[in-house]
């Protein structure tokens, strides 16, 4: 009795399981000029930091910082979570500028994660050799599926953030 019942079990599960209609994800970005979604840190570094159309540059003669929040569709994302943000950068002196960028995933009085990354970036450079990027598995207790991703950047004298990127996969309705 105890076999035909679990072979009667299996059967229906195996059943289920062929039965589940298969979903589909499709791949959403948001891309935007850092003038719409990042800031100076403090009201000190806002004095330093220019916010142009296409790029929030520091123009002080210190370093500043600048924060910035990623806006994506969260509730439709698989997991609430994004898989990519992405930061570029133009340094716009004649020596070589570090770039010190902290991911922050999560909210206040929640479990937060802090993933710091940097980058040199060269004299008068942009582009592919100046950009900064944290991936959903960079976060190990899995900080982007909170549905809230912001960085925090130490920008020196004469760098600017130029565009900023979140990507994540939505799952669609079944096919």
């Amino acid at each position: 009795m105890k076999l035909a019942t679990t072979i009667a079990g299996l059967t229906l599960a195996v059943a289920a399981t062929y039965s589940i209609p298969a979903t589909a994800q499709s791949l959403h970005g948001n891309s935007s000029q850092p003038a719409a979604r990042c800031q100076g840190a403090l009201p000190a570094f806002e004095t330093a930091i220019r916010k142009r159309p296409l790029a929030i540059q520091n123009e002080g003669s210190t370093a500043s910082y600048v924060s910035c929040g990623f806006e994506f569709d969260s509730a439709a994302a698989v997991n609430n979570a994004s898989f990519l943000v992405d930061t570029y950068f133009t340094n716009s002196t004649d020596a070589v500028a570090t770039v010190t960028c902290t991911g922050v995933t999560g909210y206040a009085g929640g479990e937060n994660e802090f993933v710091s990354m940097s980058v040199d970036i060269p004299a008068n450079g942009s582009g592919e050799d100046a950009n900064l990027f944290w991936f959903d598995d960079d976060f190990a207790g899995g900080g982007m599926e909170s549905g809230l991703v912001a960085i925090s950047c130490l920008l020196p004298a004469g760098v600017g953030i130029n565009d900023t990127y979140v990507f994540w996969d939505e799952a669609d309705v079944p096919v």
